[in-house]
């Protein structure tokens, strides 16, 4: 799956990915994070693409949506991989590259964070692959729902 990725790399959003992502719809129960049909400002705001938002791009194929924010010394991301590349065995593939990317863009070093819906344990599982280990369980809202859940926070240790 690794080869998936190989070559790919984090390049700030565009008007056509931004499109292309808009439309992205998962299946049940994971369609929470569907991006079609919810009203998202956050990834059309175009004051944070290449800053805050990128794509993991390849051949001009946009194989992810990546996100970072600091808070403090910490780097909280969050990314969400193209609907035919989930359920495939791609995602610890997929972080690890965003990571590697990421490392290298923002030129850090430092602590890494993540928060996930303590559900969605395909994602949890792709997450500890990585690297990721569980640090605490708190109530989030999932994005643009108005519900609240447990989210895991975890932290990469590599």
């Amino acid at each position: 799956m690794k080869t998936l990725f190989f070559g790919s790399k984090l390049i700030p959003m565009t008007e056509e990915s931004v499109i292309e992502i808009s439309k992205w719809e998962y299946e049940k129960p994971f369609d929470v994070y569907s991006f079609n049909g919810r009203a998202n400002s956050y990834l059309m705001d175009k004051s944070i693409w290449g800053k805050e938002l990128f794509c993991l791009s390849k051949e001009n194929k946009v194989l992810g949506q990546v996100s970072c924010q600091f808070e403090g010394n910490d780097l909280w991301v969050g990314w969400s991989l193209a609907p035919e590349l989930c359920g495939c065995g791609n995602g610890t593939a997929f972080v690890e590259r965003c990571v590697e990317e990421l490392k290298i863009i923002k030129n850090y070093t430092g602590k890494i964070l993540l928060r996930v819906v303590a559900w969605n344990q395909r994602a949890i599982k792709a997450y500890q692959n990585a690297g990721f280990v569980y640090v605490e369980t708190i109530q989030d809202e999932v994005a643009y729902s108005n519900h609240t859940e447990d989210f895991l926070v975890m932290e990469l240790t590599n």
